[in-house]
């Protein structure tokens, strides 16, 4: 490199330090190269597409493409564990009221549970009723804040701070009158709390030992059907797919019809339980890891 010099406001001429000079060029192009990386960090966020915050609103982390198609939700597993498949070994931590309650249930006959659903329901007016699968570790109340899709993501029915939440009903169902399908969501947990064991259903042996599903609400008792188990997954919005968490209710018998066929295509075992326009419907679904937005999702008939 040949000698440099400049000249100084006062006319002097003097010879620049070449090491000195060549580190500060080294340095500016640091800071620029930073500069970039970092403007286009936020470039590429700011154009993520944005998701569903009803009850559909979950990406994984790992899902292909993200950017360039909008993933459109079935339920309410957005973020936190599920998001990103590690989930701790955590029990529901209900507060001593709530437990008190579900002691309640349990050591009383049909015809009190209405009277304790109703103390529950004032005590709470988030209350929809309570679920239970005779023989298996499901069993816990069902809560419904359409104005508030995921309040129970992680809250236990005292509105206390819980890691396993509580399962419940999609924002866009109606109780009293019932919506054609009520779509009841819960965690999978891997100590097989809440939704945590549904997939036992992928055997129909087991569909045979536990085949109905009780929902109880504070003002009638109720009992489903298993009616078909099947492995699912979030779709996008360019996909011509049948998306099970978008049938709520029926625009006529037709798409009834479509979806309860579609509901028993899917299925991997056939329960020879069938409906038909005008029967209720109830959908328990959880989280599955057979491919990435992975759902298992267990509908049932209403019987009584």
């Amino acid at each position: 490199m040949k000698d440099i010099y400049i000249k100084l406001d006062t006319g002097e001429i003097r010879k620049v330090n070449k090491k000195r000079l060549l580190a500060l060029i080294l340095a500016l192009l640091g800071v620029i190269a930073i500069l970039t990386v970092g403007i286009v960090s936020i470039v590429r966020i700011a154009g993520k597409p944005s998701k569903r915050t009803s009850s559909p609103d979950y990406a994984s982390e790992d899902t292909e493409n993200e950017e360039d198609v909008e993933p459109i939700m079935g339920d309410i597993f957005s973020r936190g564990y599920y998001a990103r498949k590690n989930t701790e070994v955590l029990a529901a931590d209900m507060s001593d009221a709530a437990l008190g309650r579900i002691e309640e249930i349990k050591s009383s006959q049909d015809d009190a549970l209405t009277d304790i659903y109703e103390k529950m329901k004032k005590d709470n007016p988030d209350f929809a009723g309570y679920l239970t699968i005779e023989g298996t570790d499901i069993e816990y109340p069902v809560m419904h804040t359409p104005d508030e899709p995921e309040k129970y993501l992680h809250k236990d029915i005292n509105g206390m701070d819980s890691n396993a939440g509580l399962p419940f009903i999609d924002a866009a169902c109606s109780i009293s009158p019932d919506s054609d399908n009520l779509i009841i969501y819960g965690h999978n947990m891997k100590d097989g709390s809440m939704f945590g064991n549904l997939e036992l259903y992928d055997s129909l042996d087991y569909c045979m030992e536990h085949p109905i599903i009780r929902f109880d609400t504070p003002d009638e008792i109720r009992e489903y059907e298993v009616m078909a188990a099947f492995y699912d997954r979030v779709y996008y919005t360019d996909e011509d797919a049948f998306r099970f968490y978008d049938f709520i209710d029926a625009a006529d018998n037709n798409d009834y019809n479509k979806a309860v066929s579609t509901f028993i295509d899917k299925s991997v075992y056939d329960t020879g339980v069938r409906a038909e326009p005008g029967d209720k419907l109830i959908t328990l679904v959880t989280c599955a890891y057979h491919e990435d937005n992975g759902r298992f999702v267990l509908v049932a008939k209403r019987t009584d």
